[in-house]
């Protein structure tokens, strides 16, 4: 089984979840580029079809490793969306996917990234990877103010959970301790790719899908906001109440959706 992280998270936010499966299956949570303890690269090269040919290059390691597949991958925002363009575009190599609110860009939020200009969109892009070059990351003088800080942004979440996870997300540096994900991450891109476009895409995948959603996250759940059916093998369970990271927030449930999901595919 494969674990991916999401956006400016990294590989030890699953040790919850692996400790709690790790009995039944052999796991591999790695770091995406620019995150957790992977390098970061110059100028920003992160765009979707960078982080899906990293995984690609994971998996023929893993196989060259012994471990042969197909494989069972769970994702999570940024990793849900790169696994399911990696099931597309290898689905022989896919046992089953588990997307945690990652499916994409509903129609409401891609027309609203379109709407400016491409020119002014262009312009945007630059301007933020410049100032985002060079400016300085958030300094913590004790890894303390890390954690509160970690606190207020996922407030939902068990303090243990949240604890450990901002611990494993901090680079110690002579000035104090700085998230260790590039600054130049999360950009909005100056085409984001449409739903019909990445819908598509996702006819290809073979495997059974299960999407996982929380209520009140900031992302819109596939069977309510006009996308219907995403995946041609595909079944969304939701998470009253639960937000974004919701595989923390409801881990206990998360847990037996997740085995029960496997043992239903083999």
């Amino acid at each position: 089984m494969i674990l991916q992280h999401g956006s400016k998270d990294h590989a030890r936010s699953w040790d919850f979840a692996v400790r709690d499966l790790v009995d039944d299956y052999c796991i591999a949570v790695p770091d995406l580029r620019g995150h957790g303890d992977s390098g970061h690269v110059p100028g920003g090269g992160y765009d979707g079809v960078d982080f899906v040919a990293d995984f690609a290059a994971l998996v023929e390691d893993l196989e060259a490793r012994g471990f042969t597949g197909p494989h069972r991958i769970v994702g999570h925002s940024l990793g849900g969306n790169v696994a399911s363009h990696y099931a597309a575009a290898f689905p022989e190599r896919v046992k089953c996917l588990i997307n945690i609110e990652g499916v994409g860009f509903s129609q409401e939020r891609y027309d609203m990234a379109m709407a400016r200009a491409a020119s002014e969109r262009w312009r945007g892009v630059a301007v933020k990877r410049l100032e985002a070059s060079g400016r300085t990351p958030r300094t913590f003088k004790t890894p303390d103010l890390a954690v509160r800080r970690m606190k207020q942004l996922h407030a939902r979440v068990p303090a243990e959970i949240v604890e450990h996870v901002a611990l494993h997300a901090i680079n110690e540096i002579p000035e104090g301790f700085r998230w260790k994900y590039d600054q130049m991450l999360g950009m909005m891109p100056h085409r984001p790719e449409s739903p019909a476009e990445y819908m598509g895409l996702y006819q290809a995948i073979t495997c059974p899908v299960l999407m996982i959603y929380g209520t009140d996250s900031f992302a819109t759940t596939p069977d309510r906001d006009g996308r219907g059916d995403v995946y041609p093998d595909g079944r969304l369970i939701t998470y009253e109440g639960a937000g974004h990271w919701l595989h923390h927030e409801r881990l206990a449930d998360f847990v037996r959706d997740v085995r029960g999901f496997l043992a239903g595919t083999g």
